[in-house]
């Protein structure tokens, strides 16, 4: 814009144009082609000439030298021009013009700039024209590849061609870093915003040049938009400046005021013209000056209550003239202390937007202020000490000497400072204690409920600093939750009773953290004979809750015990619990008290064993532990009788169950789990089998009865009662009550099979006591035991689901083959099907080699919910009968089928008499005769 010149003395300007380049700036494709269709004209020209009367061959007399015109192309005559000519010529303009833009390679450089020509300025700006005037500049084109290139003018936007005027004079080859010139001349006509770009052409490609026109306009800006005064004290004069500025060409009439003030009078104006408009008689108008007073009634109101704190020392109301800046000066002055913010708003002329800015200060009553007037010591706990420092400041230029007072002074029991007097120097700081140690006698104490409230347990003491030689005093307050630090038990005290010494007896018992806080916790110095579950007795209680421990008495002899369990909290608090036990060495002892027993299946059943032992011999305490309960006597020595208590319930079974063993002997104790299917689920099984079959009967009854219906014509007023009926015949058959299937039925075997297939595995633990006393037992269950010399065994139960079962005659596993004849072979064939998600392969025992019973195929692997047939032949060989087991094994399944069959001898009896030969009589040669006799077998 430096560059651009402003005509006055163009009385008539000429219209906008390009002014036209020279000949000599013409491309050489244009003047190829020029060249070439002015030699075609002229060759076709002296093809037309030619005279015929003329004869074809001339004497050389009559010749005369003609000087021949030479193609300024070629260097040769046109007339000489051949066909090839013509090519190379046609090919030469074709690469021509394709060469117009080409990659500039310089050596093994290559030219990759963004723009071939660099511009100055970057961009034309005509900015705040006017209409009428004539604007010129000068841009600067410099070329910055990497060679000689060519520069050509090309076009110039639609929008921009009425009005700007470019002289441009090509300056041909230009070589890396030369520059040309450009002079646009620009001519508004219009008042509007003009945008385009003028677009050359260069060896190496294209390239713009735009151009921006830009009308008077007002822009307007402030230097911040939030100005912070500071703080100050009371009374004093704190100042801040804002600019506004205006960067446009045109000036506007500005006013500042509040943006407060500005909303009540755009509400004001706009209730005012609200009731013009609803006015339509004269009467209505003395409301309309009630309401307009009872605005500016209001309006007053505010502004005596409204405390002036900012003062603008500057005009509120000028004129800002173009490309310049005006300095609003705020004053803050504030007669109280606190915090002051207001909004400002500049309201200038019609479609300019309004500024908005803020402007906020704080003052301070005193000199001594305080950094942290609230201090917040969160949840404390009864009888612990917390403490904070209470930072004072002094911003005055002189020392000054500060106390605090704790009123009422029944809170210096609990609310201690240090110092209570003290010297801040001049712009200096000094750190007081602030040291708070809550008892519990503060409930008691009397206290408002502003300061303390016994409900919510929450305390606030309002606290002040005195300044010497000053009235107003500096507040502060300190705040706390108190809480107890207590941790309770469910109960006072744990009697384990008698356990014995290779066994452990468990107490379950809670602790709760009655604090708001959480508490670390962990019971210390415990005997060797308790232990406390989880994590040894250590853990962390939450605001609150109640956890479950787990106190495991493990005696190691023959006494009584009795300890006290302490349990200790972070803040070294110990809550106590008694403990009392009695060790006990029954004269008899299990080899083995917890028992594993392996997956088994239903149907199936495994055995473990196991021994009961009497080792009391002898009475001599001194060398090893005697049998007895606690401190008392000596059990006797002799035989000592046992008795296990089996529940109801239990798939398990005892043998022997109730027994003596002498002194220095053992028993034998074998223990078989054979889980069963419950006979309730299976009553319900089949009660639902039933009444599926039911249902089904009763659909497949509606059915035929339906079409039975359709095919038949029945006469008119019959369709009604027909329905009826069977509507009736449904509500009787749903009353009706299905009992469960007998045992050994149809259905209940079916039902069985049904539970089977869906029996979910199960895990179950009996506790198995066994009761010792000494003697001998004379009558099972009348065993007079002390349940002190009780001994405990656990049993583990794991039942599954088969992975096997027989589908075939309803799952009967007993095969009974009937009677046979000696001899004589009778085949069966069972279907086995795999239920379970794998694979199985079968495995069977061997059968009595000598026996009658034999498997006929061999066994191979199930695929899962696939069947396998097992095919059993039974050939008797004497007359008896025959019971065999055969197992059938899978890798985690067992088997086992029941074979029966009765071997026969049969009784043959003829109707002749067999002590004389049976005579066919006399016969003719190549004749026959017949006769009958009858066998009967019994």
């Amino acid at each position: 814009m430096s560059q651009t010149e402003i005509v006055e003395d163009m009385a008539s300007p000429p219209p906008p144009q390009i002014v036209p380049t020279s000949q000599l700036d013409i491309e050489p494709i244009e003047y190829a082609s020029s060249m070439t269709s002015a030699y075609q004209q002229e060759e076709l020209d002296d093809e037309t000439d030619i005279d015929l009367a003329k004869p074809e061959f001339d004497g050389l007399w009559d010749k005369q030298p003609v000087k021949q015109d030479i193609d300024p192309l070629f260097n040769r005559s046109k007339h000489w021009k051949t066909k090839m000519d013509k090519d190379i010529l046609q090919r030469t303009l074709t690469k021509l013009k394709e060469n117009i833009v080409r990659e500039q390679v310089v050596g093994t450089k290559r030219f990759e700039g963004p723009v071939p020509f660099k511009s100055d300025p970057s961009e034309i700006i005509f900015k705040d024209f006017d209409v009428n005037k004539v604007y010129r500049t000068r841009v600067t084109l410099t070329n910055v590849t990497l060679t000689i290139n060519t520069l050509k003018l090309v076009d110039l936007s639609e929008s921009l061609k009425d009005f700007i005027t470019l002289n441009f004079e090509p300056p041909g080859m230009i070589s890396a870093g030369m520059s040309c010139y450009l002079y646009v001349t620009f001519e508004p006509k219009i008042n509007e915003n003009l945008r385009g770009e003028i677009k050359f052409l260069a060896q190496t490609g294209m390239f713009t040049v735009p151009i921006r026109c830009e009308i008077k306009k007002v822009e307007l800006s402030l230097n911040k938009t939030t100005v912070n005064i500071g703080t100050t004290v009371v009374d004093e004069r704190l100042h801040q400046s804002i600019t506004l500025r205006n960067n446009g060409g045109l000036g506007t009439n500005y006013r500042l005021v509040k943006t407060s003030l500005l909303r009540a009078e755009q509400n004001k104006t706009e209730v005012i013209n609200n009731h013009k408009e609803e006015i339509k008689t004269d009467e209505s108008k003395p409301s309309l000056d009630k309401e307009t007073s009872t605005v500016s009634d209001a309006t007053d109101i505010a502004n005596k209550e409204y405390i002036e704190v900012f003062t603008i020392k500057t005009d509120e109301r000028g004129f800002l003239e173009p490309h310049s800046s005006i300095s609003f000066t705020i004053e803050f002055s504030a007669p109280v202390a606190g915090t002051f913010h207001e909004e400002y708003t500049l309201v200038f002329d019609q479609n300019v937007p309004e500024l908005h800015f803020s402007v906020s200060a704080q003052s301070l009553d005193v000199p001594v202020w305080i950094e942290n007037p609230s201090m917040d010591f969160k949840i404390c706990m009864f009888d612990r000490l917390y403490q904070d420092a209470l930072i004072l400041h002094n911003r005055s230029s002189a020392a000054l000497r500060v106390s605090v007072d704790i009123q009422p002074r029944i809170l210096q029991n609990h609310v201690e400072i240090v110092p209570r007097t003290a010297y801040i120097q001049a712009k200096s700081s000094f750190n007081l204690q602030v040291k708070l140690t809550a008892h519990p006698s503060i409930i008691d104490d009397d206290l408002s409920n502003e300061i303390f409230d016994s409900q919510l347990n929450t305390l606030i003491i309002p606290l002040e600093v005195k300044v010497a030689d000053q009235i107003r005093t500096v507040p502060f307050s300190i705040s706390a939750i108190l809480t107890t630090s207590d941790l309770q038990f469910d109960v006072d005290n744990i009697d384990f009773g008698c356990c014995t010494t290779s066994e452990s007896v468990l107490a379950k018992i809670q602790l709760k953290n009655n604090s708001l806080l959480a508490q670390p916790f962990g019971f210390v110095n415990l005997p060797d004979y308790i232990q406390l579950q989880p994590n040894d007795g250590f853990g962390t209680l939450l605001p609150e809750e109640t956890i479950d421990l787990h106190v495991l008495f493990s005696p190691t002899a023959t006494k009584e015990y009795r300890c006290t369990l302490v349990c200790k909290s972070l803040v070294n608090r110990e809550f106590t619990i008694e403990c009392q036990g009695v060790g006990v060495l029954p004269p008899l002892s299990l080899s083995s008290t917890v028992i594993h027993f392996p997956a088994t299946p239903i149907n199936d059943q495994s055995i473990v064993s196991f021994y009961v032992e009497n080792r009391h011999l002898d009475k001599n305490h001194f060398k090893h532990p005697v049998p007895r309960i606690g401190n008392g006597e000596f059990a006797p020595i002799g035989p000592t009788s046992f008795q296990f208590d089996v529940p109801a319930n239990a798939p398990i079974t005892i043998s022997p169950l109730v027994g003596t063993v002498e002194p220095g002997r053992r028993q034998k104790i074998t223990v078989r789990l054979a889980p069963k299917l419950d006979n309730e689920q299976i009553r319900t099984e089949s009660v639902r089998i039933r009444e599926a079959e039911l249902k089904r009967q009763l659909e497949s009854k509606e059915k035929e009865s339906s079409n039975k219906g359709e095919s038949r014509t029945r006469p008119p007023g019959t369709t009604a009662s027909v329905s009826r009926k069977l509507d009736t015949h449904g509500t009787m058959n749903t009353e009706i009550s299905l009992h469960p299937a007998t045992e050994q039925s149809t259905v209940w075997s079916i039902a069985q099979l049904s539970v089977l297939k869906s029996f979910p595995s199960s895990l179950s633990s009996f506790l198995i006591p066994c009761y010792v006393v000494s003697g001998i037992c004379q009558k099972p269950g009348t065993l007079n035991y002390d349940v002190a010399n009780t001994l405990f065994i656990q049993i583990h139960c794991p039942i599954v689901r088969p992975e096997m079962i027989v589908i075939s005659d309803y799952g009967q596993t007993t095969i009974n083959f009937g009677s046979a004849s000696i001899g004589q072979e009778l085949t069966r064939t069972i279907l086995i099907q795999n239920i379970s998600n794998k694979s199985i392969q079968l495995h069977s025992t061997l059968l009595n080699i000598h026996g009658p019973f034999r498997l006929i195929n061999a066994l191979r692997s199930v695929e899962p919910g696939d069947t396998t047939p097992i095919k059993l032949a039974f050939t008797p060989n004497s007359i008896i009968e025959y019971l065999e087991t055969l197992e059938l094994t899978s890798e985690s399944s067992k088997l086992t089928l029941c074979l029966r069959g009765v071997g026969l001898k049969p009784n043959v009896q003829l109707s002749f008499d067999t002590s004389n030969p049976f005579s066919m009589g006399c016969v003719l040669a190549k004749d026959r005769i017949e006769k009958t006799f009858q066998v009967r077998f019994y």
